[in-house]
């Protein structure tokens, strides 16, 4: 498959069987991995080599036809499959298992995506076209979904946490708030590595219904309090506010009323941390770019350049402060009140 800083023209260049290959793969690849997490026959592998027969059996599909499926895994380096059939792991069998949510999540996108004409022309998100109603009002609705979503967030955030502690540390702080920030993931995380701090979870109630359990068992569970409320409306008192993934979800003026609220409730000397892609410009292929449509497709939302942040700060009460660039994903945009 190719890398998200391919362009397309150079397929193109390539020939029509490269332009093919690229979006074929895709799908092919994502229904495939779904569906051997989604049988467990990811982890019955990982727990030790099978008989595909075997496999077969446990999961309730024709031999034949997960013997397909199991190749084409084999094929991709996923599996392993013996000569006397036995299917085993490889050093990636781990990874597909960890993509897990991320695949569901990217699924559900993609049939989305196919509604992204259909979106522009009625003027609704490409996801409302497709399901009826929108992205949060469809995983409110549906809650093994929402977990799932929920999942991939953290997944989001397990890619980020390398480069923010290593590339982004932050000033001291007492107080954090994971702004919109789901299992909590993200503040755990910051928790660990800044000894000493406290931290409050802010969600929607049904959210930290869902975040309780694993926010208990946690080591840091007596440092983490969890506050529910609307963060267009308000937001916990802090010095360091921590928004993951959430302003792209929004158009500019709801990204005002958030940073608004925020800046209502900030300690003197505090900032806020907008952990998100920045968008080049020129634009340039990169996850970035691609996120951008992305979100087009998922909601009202959009990636931002820097300037377009100075620009929502600016209205917002805050002035741009230190700004992380992440090629290789989100990066780490700080301001502080004006």
């Amino acid at each position: 498959m190719a890398r998200q800083n391919q362009t397309i023209a150079s397929l193109f260049d390539a020939g029509d069987d490269a332009v093919f290959d690229w979006a074929a793969a895709a799908p092919i690849a994502m229904a495939c991995m779904n569906m051997a997490n989604d049988s467990g026959l990811t982890e019955m592998v990982l727990a030790g080599p099978a008989p595909l027969e075997d496999l077969a059996r446990r999961i309730g599909a024709p031999p034949d036809k997960l013997r397909r499926v199991v190749n084409y895994l084999a094929a991709h380096g996923l599996l392993a499959v013996g000569a006397d059939g036995t299917v085993s792991a490889t050093p990636h069998t781990a990874s597909m298992r960890r993509y897990a949510a991320a695949l569901k999540i990217n699924i559900v996108r993609t049939i989305a995506g196919s509604h992204l004409l259909d979106g522009l022309q009625q003027g609704v998100t490409p996801f409302e076209a497709a399901y009826g109603r929108s992205v949060f009002a469809h995983l409110a609705a549906e809650p093994e979904l929402g977990a799932v979503f929920a999942d991939y967030m953290g997944f989001m955030t397990d890619r980020v946490l390398a480069f923010l502690h290593a590339d982004h540390p932050f000033a001291p702080f007492e107080t954090a708030v994971d702004v919109g920030g789901s299992f909590g993931a993200l503040l755990l995380s910051v928790l660990e590595h800044y000894p000493g701090t406290r931290g409050i979870l802010f969600d929607l109630p049904n959210v930290l219904a869902q975040a309780e359990p694993r926010i208990r068992a946690s080591q840091f569970s007596d440092r983490v309090a969890l506050v529910a409320g609307d963060f267009f409306e308000t937001a916990p008192p802090a010095d360091l506010y921590l928004i993951k993934q959430i302003l792209h979800d929004w158009e500019d003026a709801d990204c005002v009323r958030i940073l608004a609220a925020i800046r209502k409730s900030i300690a003197p000397g505090g900032r806020i941390a907008v952990i998100d892609h920045l968008l080049e410009e020129p634009p340039t292929p990169g996850e970035a770019l691609s996120t951008d449509i992305g979100m087009m497709i998922w909601s009202p939302g959009r990636e931002r350049t820097q300037k377009d942040f100075e620009a929502l700060f600016a209205d917002s009460g805050f002035r741009l402060g230190r700004v992380t660039p992440n090629p290789n994903g989100h990066s780490v945009i700080e301001a502080a009140p004006a």
